[in-house]
């Protein structure tokens, strides 16, 4: 009788701990693995992220090494504990799992800017989110404040409402693309969409961005949504608007922060270095202080009035670079988020009886 030997694969179980859901962690587990030809599953719990794994040992080992140095920017890996797999189903090939069940310990992640790869889209006429507010991806976009459970699905978030049309879903489900089970993906199809209302609640005609654009110009306040609640705004190059919302403030003294389009646009205005630059575009998106070139307060009046400093901030939502792409005439591409230009917004919190900070 002839022997049939039977080889088994080496086995593997990961759990990892940290800033690991909401940032993509799964299809970069999915990607990694499919790309050492190892079998298995990803899936986010209680915990964090577990992962169970079979194949040659040394592609396990340089899965180990590979998964802490790649991992997602927005990802921030605390652990990596190895445990037995012996107990585990591993099927022929990997696929993400839905989310166990367990006690929760893990965090939730922060929100984050828009990434370039949106802003692309955002400004592409052609494209099927061209000028689109809730533009996001597994880079970028709501998370913490849209998250109501963990772990971290898209059933367990403000968007579970909304049923992802054939487009949005094929790509949620596709582990090539950036959008793969990223939990806010929408489109003006499917997704939530943005109206302008007047001070007693009624919808405004006409184009919401350029309708809010146009009230800013007349030195009006708007309240504009943002990530974690709504930004009171108006010009900050008028002195009259930046009055108007101080005694609505109740904030005669305290300095106002400004949103400019981009760091040209506030070069005329602060000195920024090295390191303020890094801030300013960081996907947290910071206030940053910097410090005042002569003649700003004349640029800014009443902004910040007797101070050697400014706190100033870039857009990081899409409907805050929608304004300024409507201010600037609504161009194509992103070359213009290069160029300086004029509009400089207050941006503060809308928070009743707050006043200081933003939201």
């Amino acid at each position: 009788m002839t022997g049939v030997a039977i080889t088994v694969k080496p086995r593997q179980a990961l759990r990892v701990r940290g800033r690991v859901q909401g940032v993509g962690f799964r299809p970069f587990v999915y990607r990694l693995a499919t790309d050492l030809a190892l079998d298995g599953w990803v899936r986010n719990d209680g915990e964090g992220v577990l992962i169970a794994l079979a194949g040659e040992g040394a592609r396990l080992e340089r899965f180990g090494s590979r998964l802490a140095a790649e991992a997602p920017v927005l990802a921030r890996i605390d652990s990596i504990e190895t445990l037995s797999a012996e107990q585990l189903s591993i099927p022929d090939g990997f696929r993400v799992e839905a989310s166990g069940a367990g006690p929760v310990t893990t965090g939730v992640t922060p929100d984050a800017a828009v990434c370039s790869g949106c802003l692309a889209e955002l400004f592409d006429p052609d494209g099927r989110r061209w000028r689109y507010p809730f533009i996001n991806c597994t880079h970028c976009g709501p998370r913490f404040t849209i998250t109501r459970a963990l772990p971290y699905d898209r059933s367990t978030t403000s968007m579970a409402a909304f049923v992802q049309c054939p487009a949005c879903h094929a790509e949620y489900t596709t582990p090539t693309d950036r959008r793969f089970h990223a939990e806010p993906n929408a489109c003006p199809e499917c997704g939530p969409s943005l109206t302008l209302r007047a001070i007693d609640g009624a919808p405004v005609a006409g184009d919401p961005v350029a309708g809010a654009l146009a009230l800013l110009a007349q030195g009006r306040i708007v309240a504009a949504k943002g990530l974690g609640g709504y930004h009171l705004a108006c010009d900050a190059r008028s002195r009259a608007a930046v009055a108007t919302l101080r005694e609505r403030k109740a904030r005669e003294a305290k300095p106002f922060a400004v949103m400019a389009a981009n760091v040209a646009s506030l070069d005329a205005l602060v000195e920024i270095g090295a390191a303020e630059r890094a801030l300013l575009e960081s996907a947290e998106r910071p206030i940053v202080l910097l410090r005042k070139r002569p003649g700003a307060d004349a640029s800014l009046p009443g902004v910040a009035p007797g101070l050697a400093w400014l706190g100033a901030m870039l857009p990081y939502t899409p409907l805050h670079y929608l304004l300024f792409h409507e201010a600037a005439g609504r161009p194509a591409g992103t070359a213009w988020l290069a160029r300086a230009h004029e509009l400089a917004l207050v941006m503060t919190s809308a928070n009743p009886g707050r006043t200081t900070g933003m939201i």
